[in-house]
């Protein structure tokens, strides 16, 4: 009795460790895509904006067509126009960004327990993050940023969930193999 009492505690820890790590990761990015001003970003840009202002965002600032700014940051690199670090902080940026999220979330939220709820769940994330730059004006809005971020996460689900590593990973935090 006294072993199951000490596996339940350290099950209940462990995910009360989880879900603050969850939280925080999550103020994390919320800060680094809409509010961080050392990347650009300014919220109080849609109390300041005028139509001349929203007309130039939306020319400049984003994207609906898969893989133009990847391509973009492809040719910059090509012609020497952009420096090698930028490009790679911006596409491989996007796509580890969100990665964490699978192995967070489903230890966080037990009911996300498939790839299919994963997927669902990071799309309706990064899409909220994306609106929210659109409307803060902050940032850029860019299908590129979704497809890296939610290719990213679904990789690293994918790798999280082959059997020896989602029970190794489950023997580390949670002392059983079988357990999520």
């Amino acid at each position: 009795m006294k072993y199951k009492t000490l596996k339940l505690t350290r099950h209940f820890y462990v995910k009360i460790i989880l879900f603050c790590l969850f939280v925080l990761y999550t103020l994390l990015i919320i800060d680094f895509t809409l509010i961080n001003d050392i990347f650009g970003r300014n919220i109080s840009n849609i109390f300041l904006a005028n139509s001349e202002q929203l007309k130039e965002y939306f020319a400049n600032k984003t994207n609906i067509i898969p893989f133009a700014t990847v391509k973009l940051f492809i040719n910059a690199l090509k012609h020497g126009s952009l420096e090698p670090f930028v490009v790679l902080e911006n596409i491989l940026g996007n796509f580890f960004v969100f990665m964490p999220f699978a192995l967070l979330v489903p230890r966080v939220f037990s009911r996300i327990n498939t790839t299919v709820k994963f997927l669902l769940f990071i799309s309706l994330f990064v899409i909220a993050i994306e609106l929210l730059q659109v409307v803060f004006l902050t940032g850029s809005a860019d299908v590129d940023d979704f497809i890296l971020n939610v290719g990213g996460a679904l990789l690293a689900y994918g790798l999280l969930n082959v059997n020896f590593m989602k029970n190794g990973i489950n023997k580390l935090l949670f002392g059983e193999a079988n357990e999520n």
